[in-house]
Parts: C-alpha cells; sequence; structure tokens
C-alpha cells in the first residue's frame, strides 16, 4: 500500500486520486498540487476504499484515472468508493476516461448527478477547471 499523507489543510481542496499508471500519476499529482489542492494517492483501488471506509481520510473530490477499465467501469468503481465512505452522493467524481473518440475529446461530460467524465484535450488546464468549478 503506498499512502500519501498530504491531507488538506481545511483551506485547500483535497482530491483523492486513485491512478494505478506508475508513468502518469506523479506527473499529474504534481500538477494537482501546482494548482493548488491537496492530494491523496491510492495507487490501488483497495487502498481507497480502506481510507475511506475506514474514516482516515476525507476527500471534497475523487478523482480516477485507471489503465484499462471502461469509463462506465471507472465510474462504478469511483461510486463503490463513495459509497464505502458513506459520503451522500454529492461528493464529485471525476474519471478520466481512457480510449474516447476524436469527437468528445477536450469535453467534460456530466453523466449523472455529481460524476463527471473528462475527455483530455490539448488544453492542460481542462481538467484543474473542471475541478475548480466543482470544489
Amino acid at each position: 500500500m503506498q499512502a500519501t499523507n498530504n491531507l488538506s489543510d481545511g483551506t485547500r481542496t483535497t482530491i483523492l486520486l486513485i491512478a494505478e499508471d506508475e508513468d502518469v500519476y506523479p506527473n499529474l499529482k504534481h500538477n494537482l498540487r501546482a494548482a493548488g489542492f491537496g492530494v491523496l494517492l491510492a495507487v490501488e483501488t483497495t487502498d481507497a476504499y480502506e481510507w475511506m471506509g475506514g474514516g482516515y481520510v476525507h476527500a471534497d473530490i475523487v478523482l480516477i484515472d485507471l489503465v484499462g477499465k471502461t469509463t462506465n467501469d471507472a465510474l462504478s468503481i469511483g461510486r463503490e468508493v463513495r459509497q464505502h465512505a458513506k459520503y451522500d452522493g454529492h461528493t464529485p467524481l471525476v474519471v478520466m476516461a481512457e480510449k474516447y473518440d476524436k469527437d468528445v475529446e477536450g469535453t467534460d461530460v456530466n453523466v449523472e448527478g455529481n460524476d463527471w467524465v473528462h475527455y483530455l484535450g490539448e488544453d492542460s488546464k481542462q481538467l484543474q477547471n473542471l475541478l475548480t468549478r466543482l470544489k
């Protein structure tokens, strides 16, 4: 289990980042912190279940970037984490889509309630803007 003990100081939005790709999550974590977010990194979904269900951490936003999972699979995992944490369902969930068609590139889609799918575009600020809107 790898944990990042960088809990929010109460003034920053804390993001629970669930990301398995060792090539991606260091840069993603760095960029989120540079943008002013607190970041808790779970490299396995079991870590996220344990931390959230055990009440060890609280996250304002759940961000998921899972390799080899469909968008629907990642949404299901995020919803399970949120439910396991006994959140009220209002905590924003953002899934970073791994594979998608060119016609949705650069968009953020609200799929249901406070659940979002982020289709990365050329603008590196796109994710930051979405997270800032949701906090």
